[in-house]
């Protein structure tokens, strides 16, 4: 046959035009997976975004001046696939992140290097965040927290908070040493929630406990944290403190609250820094800012209305609290009789609609004040002499707030208002706060109505209606070809 006729022969081009796009299906098909491959991309698709590292995480990394090493310590084969593809992120987002993974029943000597000065040694599932000079380690129980499923009582995951724990150790190592804040104790003062203290070493706070009636303030001290005693301080106390606050370049957390008796020596201290704790129970009737309400419809709860500072309340609302919460706070009265250098900014303030209840007044009518009302300040006090010296002081008027249960009912408002607190009395920028991640449940991809009906559009309408007039056109063509 002639090469002119075999041209004109329809099988012969129908023969040939199939075998053309294979080929080319192949060469495109070959291509996709190569630059697939080259670049590595993919998605996350769950409603949480449990595979992708937070705005917060990414900008702090672009930062970051030191070489970090993130290394995963488990059995080869028990990996978390999840951690594994978040420690890729951790690589991927900066040049001076290295992530490995070591199997410590292959390389126990590595582990055991870290393991001497950990309590109870490094878990399976533990992460070794290390720099240069120091290394800090992330265990399984700091990456989330577990509850008992509510039909069977078997242990379901509540919060995935890897990033977090993964993220504040980097941020603490950037630090340097870790900075010792004593809790002054001796007048039977309200203990701090262990997981608090936990929460503030990953912040890089080493909290110590210091009988001040005993014993007199180290001057390397770098803070105290001041909780409210059950009795007033002896006049000793009162004295060590204000000599550490006066002379030291003293700064201090108090989280006080009401008192039912006079306290003296504690009116004192903070009398000195032109403060006064009312003798008043703060109540807000807003319903926009009450969180909740006791038995008896009382407001039980309060969400306090951020005031504005540059270096506390500023870098919360950044991150996106909106409050946190207070149970019942005093107010705190600001003195007219103060020193000249001492400057006092409010950081939570209540409404107008708030009231305080006088505690001495008669129980059957009691005499009531009108808000708004002053429940945290900031205290910075500045002396201009032969030695310059500046005391700071964070002065909050209600110690509930410390408690675990009301720090997670504001989804860790409240610590992280205590960690930029600390951050602003040691000079130091805000911390850096991640919220946790939820479980999406059964259905790892959550799609909203309006994708539900444009997927289902999609795969029902507009696939099928394209395949079809694809066959249309096709047919038409070789029939009148």
């Amino acid at each position: 046959m002639k090469p002119l006729s075999l041209l004109k022969d329809k099988r012969f081009r129908y023969g040939t035009m199939s075998t053309a796009m294979m080929i080319i299906a192949i060469v495109v098909f070959v291509l996709v997976n190569l630059i697939a491959d080259e670049f590595n991309q993919t998605w996350d698709l769950t409603a949480e975004q449990l595979y992708t590292l937070t705005p917060q995480t990414e900008n702090f990394l672009e930062t970051l001046d030191m070489d970090i090493t993130l290394t995963y310590v488990t059995r080869t084969g028990g990996e978390s696939h999840r951690l594994v593809q978040l420690l890729a992120q951790y690589d991927a987002a900066s040049p001076r992140i290295t992530t490995e993974q070591r199997d410590p029943t292959i390389n126990p000597a590595f582990v055991l290097q870290f393991a001497t000065d950990i309590e109870g040694g490094i878990s399976d599932g533990s992460i070794i965040v290390q720099s240069p000079h120091d290394f800090r380690v992330v265990h399984p129980r700091d990456m989330g927290t577990w509850q008992r499923h509510p039909q069977t009582g078997q242990p379901i995951r509540a919060t995935y908070e890897e990033e977090t724990a993964i993220t504040q150790a980097i941020n603490a190592l950037t630090l340097g040493e870790p900075l010792i804040i004593y809790h002054i104790t001796g007048s039977g003062e309200l203990t701090l929630p262990p997981a608090l203290i936990e929460y503030l070493a990953s912040e890089n706070f080493i909290i110590r406990t210091h009988d001040a009636i005993l014993h007199d303030i180290p001057e390397t001290a770098d803070g105290l944290f001041i909780t409210m005693p059950n009795r007033d301080w002896g006049s000793i106390k009162a004295d060590r403190i204000l000599d550490y606050l006066d002379n030291n370049e003293g700064r201090a957390f108090f989280a006080l609250g009401i008192t039912v008796e006079p306290f003296p020596n504690l009116d004192r201290v903070l009398q000195a820094y032109g403060l006064q704790l009312g003798n008043y129970a703060v109540v807000e009737t807003d319903p926009d800012r009450t969180f909740m309400r006791a038995l008896m419809g009382e407001p039980a709860a309060m969400m306090p209305t951020w005031e504005l500072h540059e270096e506390i309340t500023f870098p919360l609302v950044l991150q996106g609290f909106t409050s946190i919460l207070f149970a019942r706070p005093s107010g705190l009265e600001i003195l007219d009789l103060r020193r000249d250098n001492t400057v006092i900014e409010p950081l939570l303030t209540t409404t107008r609609d708030a009231v305080a209840i006088l505690l001495d007044s008669d129980v059957d009518n009691p005499e009531l004040i009108d808000g708004p009302f002053d429940i945290a300040v900031a205290v910075t006090e500045t002396f201009m002499g032969a030695t310059p010296r500046v005391t700071r002081l964070v002065v909050v008027s209600d110690w509930i707030f410390m408690h675990e249960q009301f720090n997670a009912l504001i989804g860790g408002g409240n610590w992280a208002f205590i960690s930029t607190s600390l951050n602003w009395l040691q000079d130091q920028p805000a911390g850096i706060w991640i919220p946790p991640r939820r479980p999406a449940g059964a259905a790892p991809v959550m799609l909203s109505d309006a994708q539900v009906v444009t997927m289902t559009g999609v795969a029902m309408g507009v696939i099928p209606i394209g395949l079809f007039a694809a066959g249309i056109f096709v047919w038409f063509r070789r029939r009148h070809s």
